[in-house]
């Protein structure tokens, strides 16, 4: 993948230095896609080679009819007639076979090239950190990997065929029409230039229209996405009908859209028409007259019309195809988009692997600040985009956890715990200071080898439809049974598991739904001890747990050995068996210590204390 990606940046930055970032068209489409064509590329030719055939068959058709008329029907020679005939009907046929060969070879170029550049499309996502998730909305990313590359195919498929077609037949026609006669190339000499204005002012309209008509797609994708995940908070609170009237309101403001540039794209024809049968009109007009004096014969100006009509067949058929084109260089452009984006947080050059370090469980926080990066979003009642402001999470906080200590931070909701413990796995890199692990700034480890040693457990774990055993072994493929079954006790989950009719084997529900909240959280603390982590992060992945199940979890920690335990948690009782406790008030550390320290020392601690375990005991 890597060449192709490279290959179409390179192309992308050329085109921008010439023609500015959002000029898109199909010419440059099909350079963007070259990297993908390549390995393809005799489809390409051959499907090539086959249009031309059939191109030039379509320009002898003309030239054969006159010959027909002229020196056959003029000249009452039925044998001349019959020969001529049969010729051109043996050039038909071989013309229709090269375009159905040409369209054959079309697709498997379309579907093959189409192919890679979805897998590919999809291994880029795979890349990006979450600062760039954050940016695009899961249904924007959904429908350019679906429905923009669909679109895609469609380009594919008509534009090898359409590059091949269009300047022979335009300029094999204007040689053919200027042989035939001068006297009336005023006509096609005005008709051009109107037609093709016609043609660059629709579409010069038009694109923009369909950039917005795409991203309205992506909004009613984001909303279906959200409904479906979102389905037992809707019916919990009755909020069907309120999500109906949501999605309708988006879906009517796409149709409107849609309306809008398909209104324009519809009065193109009725255009393109009138004008053409009013250059035809005029040829008969002119040229009748001169088939009249003598200077044209009757085949001539048949030949002629016939020629002036595949002089402006071209932008007839661009002016057709305008609307597929249109889409699917817009679709293009969106796809590049997600080429051209590079990881938030990349893997560095010759990195270090934490395994190496001697003390790969010491965690350090130097004046660590961090701005979530602002996103753009569409304006739900314009086509504009408005930025997010950056919401800034942590304010220079310093912190030292040891190695081999469980260290507990609490805080209220959106204080920033879950921020401070997310920049130890490095799924965000902090806008100032540094994060140490193991002595070293974590930008400096690879990222394989970070999230290799740091494990961390999700208060709202995502489960897999597959088996429990399949769930289990997605954070360690080679995991034996015996492993499985150690990290699961660990996670108080291995009764629960034997409980369920199938055991291990027993499926599991998209998200996990046919399981309760508790047993989520432990089958996902059990996927996390798998990988044996030397640093654990707990980011309130108990919050669902009964507290006694909770104490066995934290016992059976305990009996593992030497792990760094981080635990964010918003009940007070889990952080009671941590070695430290860090309070954290709207981004900065506003104490640490032990329990009964802070119960001496900080007001905050003890108000959180009081709230949910009454008044401590003095």
């Amino acid at each position: 993948m890597g060449s192709a990606v490279h290959a179409m940046r390179v192309l992308d930055q050329r085109e921008e230095s010439n023609d500015g970032p959002r000029t898109v068209g199909l010419m440059r489409a099909l350079r963007q896609l070259w990297p993908w064509i390549r390995p393809y590329r005799g489809f390409a030719i051959s499907s090539f080679a086959a249009t031309l055939v059939g191109v030039v068959i379509n320009l002898l058709i003309p030239l054969l009819t006159s010959r027909i008329i002229d020196d056959g029907v003029v000249a009452r020679d039925s044998s001349f007639v019959i020969r001529t005939g049969v010729v051109m009907i043996g050039l038909i046929i071989v013309g229709m076979a090269a375009s159905a060969l040409a369209s054959i070879l079309g697709v498997r170029l379309a579907f093959n090239t189409v192919t890679d550049l979805r897998n590919d499309t999809f291994a880029k996502t795979q890349e990006f950190s979450f600062g760039n998730l954050d940016q695009l909305a899961s249904g924007e990313i959904l429908t350019r990997i679906t429905s923009d590359i669909t679109r895609v195919t469609l380009l594919l498929s008509i534009g090898i065929s359409f590059a091949a077609q269009v300047p022979i037949t335009f300029f094999g026609a204007l040689f053919a029409i200027l042989s035939i006669d001068l006297s009336l190339i005023a006509i096609p000499a005005v008709m051009i230039p109107i037609v093709g204005g016609i043609v660059v002012f629709t579409i010069s309209s038009a694109s923009p229209l369909y950039d917005a008509v795409q991203s309205q797609i992506d909004r009613l994708n984001t909303v279906l996405q959200e409904n479906i995940q979102g389905a037992e908070v809707i019916k919990a609170f009755v909020r069907q009908q309120h999500e109906v009237d949501r999605f309708d309101e988006v879906a009517e403001d796409l149709a409107d859209r849609a309306v809008r540039v398909n209104q324009l794209v519809a009065s193109l024809f009725p255009s393109l028409i009138l004008v053409s049968s009013m250059g035809i009109a005029a040829v008969l007009w002119l040229g009748g007259s001169n088939v009249i004096d003598g200077s044209l014969t009757e085949g001539e100006l048949v030949a002629f019309i016939s020629y002036m009509g595949l002089l402006i067949f071209p932008m007839m058929m661009f002016a057709f195809l305008q609307p597929t084109i249109s889409a699917a260089t817009a679709s293009m452009q969106r796809i590049a988009e997600i080429f051209d984006a590079q990881p938030t947080v990349p893997d560095p050059a010759g990195g270090l692997d934490l395994g190496d370090l001697s003390d790969p469980g010491t965690i350090e926080f130097d004046a660590v600040s961090l701005r979530y990066p602002r996103r753009e979003l569409a304006d739900a009642d314009t086509d504009s985009r408005v930025a997010d402001p950056a919401a800034a999470a942590l304010h220079n906080v310093s912190l030292r956890i040891d190695s081999g200590s469980t260290v507990a931070i609490l805080g209220a909701t959106g204080s920033g715990k879950s921020t401070l413990a997310h920049l130890i796995a490095r799924f965000y890199d902090p806008t100032s200071g540094e994060v140490r692990v193991g002595g070293v700034d974590v930008r400096t480890l690879t990222k394989e080898s970070l999230r290799r040693h740091v494990g961390i457990a999700l208060q709202q774990p995502q489960l897999f439809r597959a088996s429990v055993r399949e769930n289990l072994r997605f954070a360690r493929p080679d995991a034996t049974n015996a492993e499985i079954e150690a990290a699961c006790r660990a996670a108080q989950a291995h009764d629960f598991i034997l409980e369920m009719p199938e055991g291990y084997d027993a499926a599991v529900e998209q998200s996990g739904a046919n399981l309760s909240g508790g047993q989520r959280q432990r089958l996902a603390i059990a996927r996390t001890l798998l990988i044996n982590p030397t640093i654990l992060i707990f980011d309130d992945s108990t919050s669902a747990v009964d507290l006694d199940t909770e104490a066995r979890i934290q016992d059976a920690l305990v009996a593992l050995g030497d792990l760094t335990i981080v635990i964010v948690a918003q009940r007070i009782s889990t952080a009671l068996a941590a070695d430290r406790i860090v309070i954290i008030d709207q981004g900065r550390v506003a104490a640490h210590g032990s329990h009964d320290e802070l119960l001496a020392s900080s007001e905050i601690y003890r108000d959180i204390y009081r709230s949910q375990l009454g008044e401590p005991a003095r």
